[in-house]
């Protein structure tokens, strides 16, 4: 949790708030050319180009595979992404940078991000798809 919190994990710019998201798109260098424009298939703008919502991460070791696209399919692969500051964009969010975090870091990130998940719901009948 220190380290997602930190200006090093830096996670918490857009992870904010109970939901753990600013609900923003943001553009994180997942590729240098995006297949999907993402939020400018709406707007038009270039500028928009690799733009998706920020998702909760809530829940988030129940929700894979990850990124917009399913590309990730671990949230080790996803900090991993991170750590290594993406993929060279014009349009890559500012925040997104090289983290520089060592294995046992990774680990660590990954954990907290496990912890986010209550898996008590799932098993709820109340919460369960009608039949």
């Amino acid at each position: 949790m220190e380290l997602f919190f930190s200006e090093r994990g830096d996670c918490f710019h857009c992870h904010v708030g109970p939901e753990f998201t600013d609900d923003e798109p943001r553009n994180t260098g997942l590729y240098t050319v995006y297949p999907d424009v993402g939020l400018a298939r709406i707007t038009g703008k270039d500028e928009d180009v690799g733009k998706f919502k920020t998702p909760t991460l809530r829940n988030v070791a129940l929700t894979a595979p990850y990124m917009h696209d399913g590309s990730r399919k671990t949230l080790r692969e996803v900090v991993e992404h991170y750590n290594r500051g993406g993929e060279p964009n014009l349009n890559a969010d500012p925040l997104i940078r090289p983290l520089g975090l060592s294995e046992r870091e990774v680990d660590d990130l990954v954990a907290f991000l496990e912890s986010l998940t209550d898996t008590r719901f799932i098993a709820n009948p109340a919460l369960l798809p009608p039949r």
